[in-house]
């Protein structure tokens, strides 16, 4: 399961957003990716170790509330990639 977090502050290196992340997610960190660290347009994957398919909607929840480096975070919860529809019935 994978989150995406956006608005990550220019003002933070990639080692203070794993730093943070790592923090935050703990035991549900598998991994943790930053881009265009130092840039406006700077935002990270983070993949989630858990099977759980709520797990991320819960963290993604969670991290809306947080600030890094007093920026609030956007992320986003990546939808259900291996799950089958609901059947109708």
């Amino acid at each position: 399961m994978h989150l995406t977090v956006w608005n990550v502050p220019e003002t933070c290196s990639e080692q203070d957003v794993r730093s943070f992340f790592e923090r935050e997610l703990g035991k549900y960190a598998k991994g943790i990716t930053v881009y265009d660290a130092g840039t406006s347009n700077a935002h990270a994957d983070l993949e989630l170790d858990s099977e759980v398919p709520y797990v991320a909607d819960a963290v993604a929840r969670e991290l809306q509330s947080r600030r890094l480096a007093g920026v609030a975070l956007r992320v986003s919860a990546t939808p259900f990639e291996d799950e089958e529809p609901p059947q109708r019935r």
